[in-house]
């Protein structure tokens, strides 16, 4: 039923859109606004829990992360991942790709930037130049100022809305991070799980740690030659008692390294792109943070 739910939600916005240009001239006010829905896309993350069962169950579609810190006896926390990033770096989705277009592997993903044909994922709602047909997209280019297809586009589509469904068994005491990429471009899912564990710790002790301040920073070179940097637990400060996903953020974006943080969190558009991507973060408990025991 998910996976149909999500079918079915994005043919429903870009068959509308499709429709209303077919039935207007070129230019059309209507055609105009009714393609504004698909000329961009979105990623979801979904996650349902079956109170009779105890299971949890995640749809993903597209690079936000799904991470279960899953409680144990010695009062740890274990990273257990409960999705998976559709990009060209997924080798399922590689395969998924070249058995629906054989013979354009060499065309759809770049395997240096794991970018199919210049997007950075490979599951998506709307995203019409990597749906519609080819004609369509030079019609629309034509008629309607569109861009046009993508270089070697050859046979849509390419991208789908339909999530991949995992189902994962939970318990008292565990907790689900639930995070955009803008999170997940800087912290593992194991120092993410960590993080939030040290949170709960901390604020079960009802004592803040004093943060030491760290300002010997490096930066990195990723795989498209920007500067970026990894957070792991040496870097963390745990503040924000109020809130887990605040933390986690903050943490993500430089932690006890006060100048990383304060200038990546300021930036404004353009350059704030090249900096840090948006970034949505959810902390689900199954037990109240407050409770000592």
């Amino acid at each position: 039923m998910i996976k149909e739910t999500f079918r079915n939600v994005d043919a429903h916005i870009m068959q509308r859109a499709k429709e209303v240009v077919e039935q207007s001239p070129a230019g059309a006010s209507a055609a105009l606004q009714a393609l504004e829905p698909v000329l961009s896309g979105s990623c979801a993350l979904v996650t349902a829990y079956d109170v009779r069962s105890g299971l949890l169950y995640t749809a993903v579609t597209g690079d936000s992360r799904a991470v279960l810190g899953k409680w144990s006896q010695d009062g740890t926390h274990e990273a257990v991942a409960l999705s998976k990033d559709q990009t060209g770096f997924n080798e399922d989705e590689v395969k998924r790709l070249n058995e629906a277009h054989p013979g354009e592997e060499k065309d759809m993903i770049n395997p240096r930037s794991g970018r199919l044909f210049g997007m950075a994922i490979t599951r998506a709602f709307g995203d019409h130049r990597w749906k519609y047909t080819l004609d369509f997209l030079h019609r629309l280019k034509a008629d309607f100022f569109d861009v046009g297809p993508r270089p070697n586009y050859k046979t849509p589509p390419y991208m789908t809305a339909e999530p991949e469904v995992t189902v994962q068994k939970v318990q008292t005491g565990d907790f689900v991070v639930l995070a955009s990429d803008g999170l997940w471009d800087h912290m593992s899912n194991e120092d993410a799980v960590e993080c939030v564990s040290q949170w709960l710790a901390v604020k079960r002790s009802g004592k803040t740690p004093v943060v030491a301040e760290e300002k010997n920073v490096r930066l990195t070179v990723d795989k498209e030659g920007y500067g970026t940097w990894e957070a792991t637990k040496e870097n963390f400060s745990i503040e924000d008692m109020d809130n887990a996903a605040v933390c986690l953020i903050k943490n993500a974006f430089g932690g006890n390294r006060r100048d990383l943080f304060k200038g990546v969190i300021s930036q404004q558009a353009p350059r704030s792109r090249y900096v840090r991507d948006d970034v949505t973060v959810q902390v689900i408990f199954t037990k109240d943070p407050y409770e000592t025991k």
